[in-house]
Parts: structure tokens; sequence; C-alpha cells
């Protein structure tokens, strides 16, 4: 049974990628396997094995340059005929498989117990329910010493002997389940239709995710948190309010979208709190050339404003009372409305091939140039009322003060006002680097110009250089962590960039995540 298993699994591990070069598939639907997956399954993946057309082109495209296979879809068949023929067996994919596999297949996580998940199902959808059938009797007769044969609800059914994986054909789908109990689950599912497919929840984060792409992968967040057992603690729950997370109904959906240079994956969620339709790729694109990693984010004051005053109003049980923060606050002389309303954009970058080289700043526009010293004078206020060490005042182009404490390092930390920005950095250099107006920026590098155009009209979030992060974070890494990291290398190197971009369409987040890949 395992030998049979071995292959359906694989089958579907190379679904993807055989979909990709328009190796998979046959004409029909083949159903949706979410209707057997079910009905709170708070992990979902979905792939297309029809990709037809540019999409399959253009991934063509990308595994040729990058991985150097002419044939992807001949490839990944010859490896399952190479396995089924270890077994001393006779087995090809183009004449026994692909004239019954539909158009998608898919696979479920049935639940999550704070620690790991239990229960899954892989689901084929078919053209041809007969042949699929007979292809599993066929692998089953040639192993029937390995099986155990059953019915349950006049649905046919093969159980591995002595174990619990169990395989067979629900209607129009081929079905491998980790056990009998999870198979005749599915079975149920599709007698009765309340799949996950019709799940309220489901439908209704499929229907804000990318319809196109190879694949997708759907998380109920709050699903999990639920299964989990383990409600999120007081403290935790007001930091999430904090950062404009709320993760309790939230679900998220991951698209690939294969380009013939760049890997794309789409995703949709919702759950953070709906982000300003603003957009700060411009003040992105004004940082250093020399940032491993920036990131920018629009009109952050609305959204920081927001968030501070949801954490105040729920509190931290034991620690801070409901409304004491914003009292707090405006003790000091800080209002948060009004605070709000004096930040703009807001951009950050991380720089640096070493720790001891490591720098960075963030970079927050406001409303002029008063107000910017008037926050950074009011936050020395606070560390002063604190009583936190370390502090001291400075003068010059950047008005302010610097902390210096050995948790931060060997550099302090400086907070000043320059004109109309605010400036918080991570060493000297760093904070010249955020304030230098007429340097070569990271907007001017081929990278960043190439991740641009593949965002298009997607304001850009976040960016990272690849070669330069590869770098950093090799040198960041322990003697150990690098040798288990040594495998994943000629990889990881492939990627020349990653770049993000977002924008909120409604209650719902939408953002692009863009690898860049070199040959």
């Amino acid at each position: 049974m395992r030998r049979v298993a071995g292959l359906v699994a694989a089958v579907l591990a190379a679904a993807l990628v055989v979909a990709g070069c328009g190796g998979g598939g046959s004409s029909g639907s083949g159903g949706e396997p979410a209707s057997l997956a079910p009905e709170k399954a708070p992990v979902y993946l979905e792939v297309d094995l029809g990709a037809e057309g540019k999409q399959s082109e253009e991934f063509d495209q990308l595994t040729q340059s990058v991985f150097g296979i002419d044939n992807v879809g001949d490839f990944i068949s010859e490896q399952l005929e190479k396995q089924a023929l270890g077994y001393e067996q006779h087995f090809n994919f183009e004449e026994e498989v692909e004239p019954w596999l539909g158009e998608k297949a898919g696979m479920y996580l049935a639940g999550y117990d704070g620690h790991d998940f239990h229960g899954y199902g892989v689901i084929f959808g078919t053209t041809n329910a007969g042949e699929a059938e007979e292809f599993v009797a066929k692998r089953v007769k040639e192993n029937e010493e390995e099986t155990e044969k059953g019915e349950f609800e006049g649905v046919k059914y093969y159980v591995e002997n002595g174990g619990d994986t169990t395989l067979g054909v629900i209607g129009e789908y081929l079905v491998f389940a980790e056990s009998k109990a999870d198979f005749e689950a599915m079975v149920k599912a599709e007698g009765s239709g309340e799949g996950l497919s019709e799940s309220t929840t489901y439908k209704k984060a499929m229907e804000a995710a990318t319809a196109q792409g190879l694949g997708s992968v759907y998380v109920d967040i709050g699903g999990l948190i639920e299964e989990a057992g383990e409600s999120i603690g007081g403290e935790t729950e007001a930091g999430l309010a904090l950062l404009g997370i709320e993760p309790k109904q939230a679900t998220a959906v991951a698209t690939v979208v294969p380009h013939s240079e760049e890997v794309e994956v789409d995703l949709t969620s919702d759950v953070t709190r709906p982000l300003p339709n603003g957009d700060a790729s411009a003040l992105l694109e004004s940082l250093p050339a020399t940032a491993v990693l920036g990131f920018a984010s629009p009109e952050f004051g609305q959204t920081f404003g927001e968030s501070l005053h949801e954490f105040s109003v729920k509190g931290v049980p034991g620690q801070l009372e409901p409304g004491e923060l914003e009292a707090a606050f405006g003790q000091l002389g800080i209002k948060v409305e009004t605070l709000a309303k004096t930040i703009g954009d807001v951009a950050g970058f991380v720089e640096g091939s070493s720790e001891a080289r490591l720098g960075g700043a963030l970079v927050v526009e406001t409303t002029n140039a008063t107000e910017a010293k008037n926050t950074v004078a009011n936050l020395g206020l606070l560390l002063r009322a604190t009583h936190t060490p370390g502090v001291t005042v400075l003068s010059g182009e950047l008005s302010g003060f610097s902390v210096r404490s050995s948790s931060f390092g060997s550099q302090p930390l400086i907070v000043g006002a320059s004109g109309e920005k605010i400036v918080i950095a991570y060493g000297p250099r760093a904070a010249a680097q955020a304030l230098r107006s007429n340097a070569k920026t990271l907007g001017t590098t081929a990278d960043f110009e190439a991740a641009k155009s593949v965002l298009g009209s997607t304001p850009m979030t976040a960016f990272v250089a690849g070669a330069p992060a590869l770098r950093l974070v090799e040198a960041l890494l322990s003697p150990a962590e690098r040798a288990k990291f040594a495998a994943a290398r000629p990889y990881v190197q492939k990627v020349r960039y990653a770049a993000v971009g977002s924008e909120a369409k409604g209650n719902v987040t939408t953002a692009k995540v863009i690898l860049g890949l070199q040959k």
C-alpha cells in the first residue's frame, strides 16, 4: 500500500510543476476538490493541473533559466516512472495517469491541537473516475499482500495492511487519506454537500483572492486559534491590537503566479485593520542605495493612532488599566489624536554586511518642522520621566537625543528631528545616511526598478536586495546554523531581489510578493 500511496503522493507533489509546463490536466474540470474537505478544515491547498497559455510558457522559461530543465513535465514523469520501476513495476505517467487526471487537485489538514496538525486528505479531480479506479486497482493487485480491502456507504477503499493509510475513488475524485476515518469523513462530505467549498468563511476568502495562478493555500487563522484550545492572552491581544492585527476571525489566501524571470505570490487577508490607501513608495525610493532591506508605510500616523487608542482602551490585565496609557501620554503633553495627525508616511532601512557594520534607521515624515521638533522633545521628556539611563542631548543638523545601552550593542540609538523629518537610527552612520539627499538612492538601483516594473500600479512597501541580504544573514548565523543553512544556500542565492506591494480593498488587504530570480 505504501508503494501505491507513494505514487499518489508523488503525483500531487509534482502537480504544480507539471501544470506549469502544460504537462498535466486533461479536458474537463474534474470538479472542486474542496467539496470533500471538512467544512472547518483550517488549511487547504489547491493546484491547477490544467495551466495553459502565457502562464504555462512563462513558468517553462523560468524553470529552464533557473534550474536548467528543458521540459519539466517530462522530467517529473520520468521521476515518477523511475520510482515505480524501482519496485520492479512498469509505470507510464503519460499513458496511465494523464488521460484521467482532472484540472484540479487539493490537500487539506483537518485539525490542529496547538502543536501539530492531525488528519489530512489528498484529493485529485478526475475526468474519468472509472479509469482512475482501474489504475488504483491495478497497483493494489501488484501489492495485494500489503493491502486490506473494504467498503463504506458503497465506496470501495484500500487500507495499508497494519497501518491507516487509505486510498479509493469517491465520486469523481481519487482520494488518499491519512486514516480510514478521514476517508469515511470525505465520503460523508461528498454525499451531504457540506464540505469546505460550502463554508461561508472559505467562500468569502476565496472570492477576495486572486483568480489567476497555478495554486493557492487557504488558512483559517481564527479557526487555528480556536482549535488550539487556547485563547489569546490579554497581554498578547493588546499587543496585536497595537499592531492593528485582529486574528480571531481572520483568514488568508496565498496564490502562486509564475513569470518568466520572477515568481509572484499574491496574498489576501483580513487579519489586519484595513490600511490607508496611500502611497509611500516615493519615500521608500529615497532611502540609501546601500540598504539591504527597505520598507515604507503610507499615512502611518493614522494607523498608529487608531492602534494606540485601541491598545489603551483594552489595556493589559495586571499592568495597564483601560485608558491609563493615553492618560499618561496626556500628562506628558502628548495627545495621541494630535500625534496621529502629525505623523505622515514612514520608511526604514537596514544596511551592513556583518554584526559590526550593522546599521539602520526609521524616517518619519511630519506635517511641519515645528511639529517634528516638538514630537522629539516630548519623547525625550518621556524618557527623562521614566529615568531611562544613557540619554544624551544632541544639537546641530539633527536636534534630539541619543541613548546608549548594552542591549543595543556597540552603537547608540539616535532620535532627532531635521526639518519636517524625524529620524530614529541605530548608529551615527545610519543617521547620516537617512538625512543625505544627494546620495545614490535605493530607487535608482536596477533591481529596484525591475521590481517596480513587475508590481505595476501596486505601490511598493518593502524591498530586499538578494545578495547583500544573503551575506548579512550568513554573517549573523552561528557556525552550527550556517552549516544547516548550507543545503538551502544554492537555491536562496538564486534570488536577485524580493519586493512587496500592498493595497487595501474594503476590509481586505492585498499584497504581492515578487521574487526576482537570476539565471
